[in-house]
């Protein structure tokens, strides 16, 4: 058991990207505890850790993610640079978690999210979200759309611009999967009700099912 925990002897950011996960999974519960209790947001401490973002959020182990999305969040909120993992993270976010099987890693992805909107990379999220929309496995693709919805939601169309998704709108609505064209009609209807007339010549053209 011994060389087990080994890692246990290694710096902090070592263990977050060890090959075993255990270690990861150690690092990251470290690492949420660390980003907290820094008072500095400006410390060069964040400094180590802003490259590894995009790592944390799509570690391999189910266990060890969902963990690393609780050191995220509290990078997001403790450090001045998070901004700057903004793109990276919310790629990250797009191609591991949003489709992730565990329910948690989908709800603290989308936390991660709105947090990122909140210290105002809002148009890197909506940037990086969009492209989620071609991605091959409709389970991505509706939870990028269920991610914009919740934004918009929260935060309304002065943050989450509507226009580019309008034009996404019939693609969306058209969707041979189920779960894209749901997700597609509440976001239809998240901006129906902030834009509403602006909206109504893009719905014209829907076919009367829709």
């Amino acid at each position: 058991m011994e060389e087990d925990t080994e890692y246990l002897k290694l710096p902090l950011e070592d263990r977050c990207v060890h090959k075993l996960w255990k270690a990861r999974l150690n690092g990251y519960e470290e690492c949420t505890k660390h980003f907290a209790k820094i008072t500095d947001e400006r410390s060069p401490e964040f400094n180590k850790f802003a490259p590894l973002m995009k790592k944390f959020v799509t570690d391999s182990n189910a266990v060890a993610q969902e963990k690393a999305l609780d050191a995220v969040l509290a990078f997001v909120e403790n450090a001045h640079i998070a901004g700057k993992t903004a793109g990276d993270c919310t790629s990250g976010i797009v191609q591991k978690c949003l489709a992730a099987p565990k329910r948690g890693t989908q709800e603290k992805a989308l936390e991660v999210i709105l947090l990122y909107c909140e210290i105002e990379k809002y148009e890197v999220v909506q940037e990086e979200l969009m492209k989620g929309f071609t991605q091959k496995n409709p389970k991505v693709v509706a939870g990028c759309v269920r991610a914009l919805s919740t934004a918009l939601r929260e935060f309304g169309p002065k943050v989450i611009n509507p226009k580019p998704l309008m034009k996404q709108m019939h693609t969306l609505l058209e969707d041979r999967d189920k779960t894209v064209r749901e997700e597609g009609k509440k976001l239809v209807i998240e901006m129906y009700r902030w834009i509403r007339q602006a909206l109504k010549p893009q719905m014209s053209s829907l076919k009367p099912v829709q």
